[in-house]
């Protein structure tokens, strides 16, 4: 019996027919939806109805983990494979309020749950040519908002107290933004050392970031294939010859990048 069961779990995660594809939108979906939560706790942080949502998409990533981590043929590599330890973040997250209360360091994970947009762009790949396809420009997406959210939260944590300029979470991220994009304009500052070396954290990882998004959007649609004469590892989508050393371009099953 447990035999049947497992390989049916298996079919549901890793085949490709019907049944396993509206599956894996499921767990889109159900991903995307978890967002919704930053938006209510925005309007009603302490509602009790808010926290039984988080236990109820905490018990549902929790099953999801466990049934992955079953399936899996190697239980050690799932375990510290990168999303498996995003999961466990994210999951920490959405029990932490029933076990330490409403701390500051809670804020600061509950803001980890954006880590699970990375996970979604996985399960899209399977569903989507466009999101493979357009996958670097995605990620470096991703890793501009995620260190947004991530960075906002801590600000407002660290900020909240002593600093009469934030006081809601749109305050910290106005400023979090204005850090970022080195704008600055000087109605919200930080207050004391720890303020300022966030700033500096902020500008230096954020810029970088954002170059590397606008990078990405301006470089223009690739394909990946490394040239058998000079190495070059990217060309362009219509090429025949490499651009760099005029070899022939013979494309197999290579894919596209950003």
């Amino acid at each position: 019996m447990l035999k049947r069961v497992k390989a049916y779990i298996t079919h549901l995660f890793h085949r490709r027919n019907a049944t396993s594809i509206y599956f894996n939108r499921f767990l889109i979906a159900l991903n995307i939806a978890v967002f919704g939560i930053f938006i209510l706790e925005a309007f009603a942080p302490e509602h009790p109805g808010i926290r039984a949502l988080e236990v109820a998409f905490g018990c549902a990533f929790l099953l999801e983990y466990l049934a992955r981590l079953w399936i899996a043929p190697r239980k050690t590599a799932f375990i510290f494979n990168i999303y498996s330890i995003i999961d466990v973040l994210v999951i920490a997250s959405l029990f932490a309020p029933l076990l330490i209360g409403n701390l500051a360091l809670l804020r600061v994970l509950r803001s980890l749950r954006i880590l699970r947009t990375y996970y979604i762009v996985s399960l899209a790949k399977k569903e989507s040519k466009t999101v493979t396809q357009y996958s670097a420009t995605i990620e470096s997406l991703l890793n501009f908002f995620v260190f947004l959210g991530i960075m906002t939260a801590i600000v407002f944590v660290a900020e909240v107290q002593f600093n009469p300029h934030i006081n809601t979470y749109v305050d910290a991220l106005y400023f979090t933004v204005s850090t970022l994009t080195t704008t600055g304009y000087g109605d919200v500052t930080a207050a004391g050392p720890w303020g300022k070396l966030l700033s500096v954290v902020a500008m230096l990882i954020g810029i970088t970031l954002f170059l590397q998004l606008t990078r990405t959007i301006f470089y223009g649609a690739k394909k990946q294939y490394t040239c058998r004469e000079c190495g070059l590892h990217t060309h362009d989508i219509d090429a025949i010859h490499c651009k760099h050393c005029g070899n022939p371009i013979k494309y197999k099953h290579s894919s596209l990048t950003v």
